[in-house]
């Protein structure tokens, strides 16, 4: 299976170019150039040890911003740089064919000095005249730009008309002076071919290997689990991009497709070839002249960021994957487009997140040279990556979050006056459980917090879907897992539920505004409280309700999100002027039922965006008040980013626990998704929980989902309705509400 493949050293670069660099050596005439290929490289690594601190110290949220956006068009990410223009790499210092600053006991790397070696010209002259001595091609002994570019066109025209060669193998002469990954792998494989012409032998038995080395402390120890992990990571991300390419080719498969599957990868796939290419040079160094976290440095100063689109259009690219299964299969057979295809394409975000980890074992096992520059940039780096962790998830919760906004819009028969696009950014959205005082009966709802105002709504189902979804679950629950496909009936009933499931109705239940709550606090009681205190003015009326999140983290989230709101609107700068507008509840609960009068507030036509909806509804409400505040202005989505920013849920239901053991080890912390996630999701989820765990070291492989049904079988989970079948059983077994409901999935 392609994801269990192994990673060597002789399938990356720096491996390659040392090997490549011994054979052209025994090249006649060739030492001159080599030489002069030092020196460039040389001047190169001097050049980018001395841009990257500057750069690191003068970057200010400004000047790598990325602006994350919500238009007409959808979600969009804007960068005041871009890595895809290449007379734009200097702008995040990469002069060389490494990311981050060498070892101060080495001057070059290997890559870059091959470079400099072909950008001369002459050099892959001498190669084919070497190769083909009786018809060798002229050239210029001259090192000025025009010689250089009439030496490679006089090679390439060469080469071109040698009907020895293989045609494909062809570069132009802008794709050996440019400095790109991907064009100097083409350039090494023509090499390759004209000295194996020449007769140069290209062993490598000589070139040791960190895997070879003897270790002898927990530093190496931890590093090299750290260069193996990223050489493993990135013939993955090359065979991705090998699947890419093979796309690209079929005409049943357009480049907007290609842009949602794969956005940024060959840009990501250039800079992680980089980046390994520091590992290898810091690798059987001193200590005190390793620079790791440098290269750790550089990519979150601008490189990395090109993770951020990836994660907003990982779910549409999953939908995408399903949809055109036939046809993707059909372009290429490098990956199939059910599993291993939706492997792959979460392998970036995966990688990314862990990254902070591996930066924390490095910094333990360095600990003992905490005097050293090495163990200092160890410490900014580690900093540095959470940043960009915490980019990323901001990213995704936005995109989210616009998505739900959307999906709120269509679901909502009945908005009672309220116009969602005045009421702010959406910040948080999870189910909840409402209770207006002691003794109260408890009431579920699905709760949306936006800038100035808190909503409460609740699923109401049709008839018809019920009737759908009840006949849906009876059949899921009697099926077992087999090794047979589904049938075409049932691919029908599932996808009539899903469709049942995406149109189910929303009930606006309630609103509170933001300007009218005084207090949050979390209640000291069995579940996870949080007390919300609301009033008009300190004459008229006040009370106060109680919510009950599934998690603590949900809790904690949605305590300090309303208090930095409370505080911005506190903050005289942003108060606006008190409005009056008629009579209105601060909470009020509409209950459907009654006579239409009760039920739907009068419409305002003309009013301002930040004017209320006058209701007649207070008399069915759960707490009373006679008059209303104007809500906060704006508050910038920025003054969220300091929070962990997950979605309590990302799509209806109630939550459940999930227990995972992987690797015949018990994850400690339970992954908590919503039971109307889809499988994908749920897939997602628990291949990023692994990953972030402590104890988990190598890269996260899954290969099967399994968990024990209510007969005590061992059943393969593997699709949407195979997921459906479980949490119908967790049902059955569990109250609704029951805290304890949870789900052991063994993952294999």
């Amino acid at each position: 299976m392609l994801l269990n493949r192994t990673s060597s050293a002789q399938d990356h670069l720096y491996h390659k170019a040392k090997v490549m660099l011994r054979a052209m050596a025994k090249i006649d005439g060739m030492a001159p150039y080599l030489n002069a290929a030092y020196t460039a490289a040389e001047r190169c690594a001097e050049q980018q040890a001395l841009a990257l601190p500057q750069q690191l110290q003068s970057d200010g949220s400004s000047s790598n911003a990325f602006r994350v956006s919500v238009g007409s068009a959808g979600f969009s990410i804007h960068s005041n740089q871009s890595v895809d223009k290449k007379g734009d790499r200097n702008q995040i210092c990469i002069f060389t064919f490494t990311a981050g600053v060498l070892p101060t006991s080495i001057s070059t790397d290997p890559v870059t000095e091959l470079s400099k070696l072909f950008q001369q010209g002459i050099p892959l002259c001498l190669l084919y005249n070497a190769a083909f001595p009786n018809a060798p091609i002229k050239y210029v002994a001259s090192d000025d730009i025009k010689s250089t570019k009439s030496n490679i066109l006089g090679l390439s025209m060469a080469y071109q008309s040698n009907k020895e060669l293989d045609p494909s193998l062809y570069v132009s002469a802008s794709e050996v002076l440019l400095d790109s990954t991907h064009d100097l792998l083409k350039i090494m494989k023509l090499v390759n071919s004209l000295l194996e012409k020449a007769g140069v032998s290209t062993d490598d038995a000589s070139i040791p290997d960190i895997g070879d080395l003897k270790l002898t402390d927990d530093k190496q120890k931890v590093f090299r689990e750290l260069v193996q992990t990223e050489r493993k990571y990135l013939s993955d991300l090359e065979l991705l991009l090998e699947y890419r390419n093979e796309l690209a080719n079929s005409a049943d498969i357009s480049s907007e497709q290609l842009h949602l599957l794969f956005p940024n990868l060959k840009d990501i796939v250039d800079f992680h070839r980089r980046i390994l290419n520091g590992f290898e040079c810091n690798y059987n160094v001193p200590t005190k002249y390793q620079r790791i976290g440098s290269i750790f440095l550089h990519a979150s100063n601008g490189p990395f960021k090109a993770y951020e689109p990836w994660t907003i259009n990982q779910v549409a690219a999953i939908e995408l994957i399903n949809r055109e299964a036939a046809t993707l299969r059909k372009a290429s057979s490098i990956l199939d487009p059910g599993f291993e295809l939706q492997s792959y394409i979460i392998k970036p975000i995966q990688r990314l997140c862990k990254y902070p980890l591996l930066i924390k074992e490095l910094i333990k096992a360095y600990s003992d040279c905490s005097d050293t520059e090495c163990y200092l940039e160890l410490q900014r780096a580690s900093i540095a990556l959470k940043d960009v962790a915490n980019q990323v998830n901001e990213a995704q919760r936005r995109a989210e979050n616009a998505g739900f906004c959307q999906s709120l819009m269509e679901r909502v028969n009945n908005w009672r006056g309220f116009s969602l696009k005045d009421q702010g950014e959406l910040l948080y959205h999870a189910p909840v459980a409402v209770k207006a005082k002691d003794g109260a009966t408890e009431k579920e709802y699905i709760a949306c917090l936006f800038e100035q105002i808190l909503f409460f709504f609740s699923e109401v189902p049709s008839h018809e879907s019920k009737h759908k979804e009840k006949k849906m679950r009876e059949f899921l629950t009697s099926r077992k897992k087999s090794n047979s496909g589904m049938s075409n009936s049932t691919a029908n009933l599932l996808e009539n539920l899903n469709s049942v499931k995406e149109k189910t109705s929303l009930e606006l239940k309630g609103r509170v505004y933001v300007s009218e709550i005084y207090q949050v606090a979390s209640l000291n009681l069995p579940g996870y409280w949080l007390l919300i205190s609301w009033r008009m003015s300190e004459d008229r009326g006040k009370g106060e309700f109680r919510l009950r999140y599934r998690t603590e983290e949900a809790r904690s989230q949605w305590e300090t999100c309303l208090k930095q709101l409370k505080d911005y609107e506190c903050d005289p700068r942003h108060r606006t002027a008190h409005d009056s507008r008629g009579s209105q509840g601060a909470l009020d609960f509409y209950e459907y039922g009654y006579n239409d009068s009760m039920s739907h507030p009068s419409r305002y036509d003309g009013a301002p965006s930040n004017q209320r909806v006058n209701s007649s509804a207070s008399g069915m409400s759960l707490m009373k008040s006679s008059r209303n505040q104007p809500h906060s202005s704006r508050v910038s989505g920025s003054s969220m980013n300091g929070q962990q920013s997950h979605n309590e849920s990302g799509s209806y239901g109630h939550l459940i626990a999930i227990k995972l053991i992987y690797d015949d080890k018990t994850i400690e912390q339970p992954l908590i998704i919503p039971s109307g996630a889809s499988f994908f999701e749920l897939h997602l989820r628990i291949s990023s929980h692994i990953a972030l765990s402590s104890g988990v070291d190598d890269d996260v492989v899954i290969s099967k989902l399994k968990y024990t049904d209510e007969d005590g079988d061992l059943v393969v989970m593997g699709s949407d309705d195979d997921w459906q079948v479980a949490v119908d059983m967790l049902d059955e077994i569990f109250d609704v509400d029951d805290s304890n409901k949870s789900l052991t999935i063994i993952v294999v």
